[in-house]
């Protein structure tokens, strides 16, 4: 492993890398410091300039944007209280309570050093067990793949949303939109309806963007009236009140690391994503901290704990991906469909057919986040301008971007209807409450469905039993049971709880 590791640094120390994931961590914070616009919108839309440089400067530059996207979404939750995401809700409360304070530099300083230190960790943790896990996983055959992947839709529509049935329709949604073309086993057409340009079925990336990127262009057309939030920080006086001592960021370590082994944990299992790891850190952090009456009132340690938590689901939720082929969240089935793109296929025989690319990607993780640090604390000031620019310049930009990037995947002017199309039914989504990002993915791992069910089917012939003759099939099936019961479970006692203690954490 340790010749791996030092050729894929030999790989990614060279100008075309090194410039890739400058420009990604610069575009990533950028798009994360503006509100509205999340991580996996920026992805979306990068997604099409790679097509065409190598897969380490490509896949590594995406890298980049996703881990500045979500540190970047702690400048705009810190400095103007508007959170890009859910995971940056808890950021938002203790860091704009500090910025009130004329305290915005510390806030800042302890949400970098926060998301460094919990993306590092994890990204160590990501090459130490990746490896271990595909070599186990290749004992798997096509059955035991077919449990696993209902597993992954299983747990992924339970947990996405606050309703489970919606969550597994967008699931359902998705994997019926995949199945749109040609059968890849018989040949056959599917629901193609005599329209000759939907054999091939669906462009992944028009129908990305169309269901991701462009319904928050209309949420902003129909908010246009809503008055923009002038950007105006009152700094201190006093130079401490504006950074993060050494002393400060060791009394809040202990927070970090188990903050950031929350997030690991939480990323590496599919489905629950950045938001779960970082309230389930904050609590925590809440619950052992010797100053809890501060926590929502400007605490640092508070700051520390969910960005380091929220960070760290980066590198981990790339685990379930890269050994398993289940994205561990929404952005993680995007840079699967980029892997794919790459002729890289997620699965335990990528870290043998593509070992010198893998270790350069894992190789760029640790990269990435020492050039976030560096390009962060010197780009503040241009960081927080960007961040104050009006809707009306950003989201006309945002849609040129988006149509280029629907036209320039496979220069065909019929994915462009293919965007406007996607663009109705992710609009549609969005106002009957499915979630576009289980969507995206059951359209992605359908395939992988249909290939491992068809050659589960010819190996068991007629003997069906033979399905639930392997232990590995009683226990993703034990599992799939388990997520439900426990989901609504968690939900029901939710439904059940008072006003005061379910608002209590905004």
């Amino acid at each position: 492993m340790l010749d791996n590791i030092l050729s894929g640094f030999g790989a990614i120390l060279a100008v075309g890398p090194i410039l890739g994931i400058i420009l990604g961590v610069v575009i990533g914070i950028i798009f994360g410091a503006i509100p509205g616009i999340s991580a996996i919108m920026a992805i979306a839309i990068m997604l099409p300039m790679t097509f065409y440089v190598d897969p380490i400067i490509g896949i590594t530059m995406l890298l980049a944007v996703y881990k500045a996207g979500i540190y970047g979404g702690s400048i705009s939750a810190i400095l103007i209280n508007t959170p890009g995401a859910a995971a940056s809700f808890l950021t938002a409360q203790d860091g704009h309570a500090l910025t009130k304070a004329g305290k915005a530099g510390k806030a800042l300083d302890m949400s970098l050093f926060a998301s460094v230190s919990g993306e590092m960790l994890a990204t160590l943790v990501l090459i130490l067990v990746a490896a271990p896990i595909s070599a186990i996983s290749l004992q798997a055959g096509p059955i035991e793949k077919v449990f696993l992947l209902l597993f992954a839709f299983t747990v992924i529509g339970s947990m996405a949303g606050e309703s489970i049935p919606r969550g597994l329709l967008s699931c359902c949604l998705g994997m019926l939109f995949a199945m749109v073309g040609m059968d890849s086993i018989t040949g056959s057409s599917r629901f193609t309806f005599g329209v000759d340009e939907l054999i091939g079925g669906f462009t992944f990336t028009p129908m990305l963007i169309g269901v991701l990127v462009m319904p928050e262009v209309i949420n902003v057309i129909r908010r246009r009236k809503v008055p923009h939030h002038e950007l105006a920080i009152t700094r201190s006086a006093n130079p401490t009140d504006n950074r993060i001592s050494f002393r400060e960021y060791k009394n809040v370590f202990r927070t970090i690391l188990k903050s950031s082994g929350i997030g690991t944990f939480i990323g590496a299992l599919p489905g629950l994503g950045s938001s779960t790891a970082a309230f389930i850190a904050y609590g925590e952090a809440k619950r052992t901290s010797k100053k809890p009456d501060q926590y929502g009132k400007g605490s640092v340690e508070g700051i520390a704990a969910a960005e380091s938590a929220n960070n760290a689901v980066c590198g981990s939720s790339m685990i379930p991906m890269l050994t398993l082929s289940i994205p561990g969240d929404d952005v993680a089935a995007l840079l699967m469909g980029a892997f794919l793109i790459h002729g890289l296929t997620p699965g335990p025989m990528i870290f043998f057919e593509h070992t010198e690319t893998i270790y350069a990607i894992f190789a760029g993780f640790l990269i990435t986040d020492l050039f976030l640090l560096g390009i962060a604390r010197s780009g503040f000031r241009f960081f927080v301008k960007m961040a104050s620019l009006r809707r009306y310049y950003i989201f006309p930009c945002v849609t040129v971007f988006a149509f280029t990037g629907a036209f320039t995947a496979g220069q065909n002017m019929n994915d462009i209807l293919v965007l406007i199309g996607f663009t109705v039914v992710g609009y549609g989504m969005r106002m009957v409450g499915l979630n576009p990002a289980v969507f995206i993915i059951g359209f992605i791992l359908t395939p992988f469905l249909e290939q491992n069910l068809d050659q589960a089917f010819a190996i068991v012939g007629g003997e069906y039993h033979l399905f639930f003759a392997s232990p590995f099939s009683w226990v993703f099936i034990a599992l799939s049971a388990f997520f439900v019961y426990s989901s609504m479970r968690v939900k029901r006692k939710g439904s059940k709880a008072p006003a005061p203690a379910a608002e209590k954490p905004a």
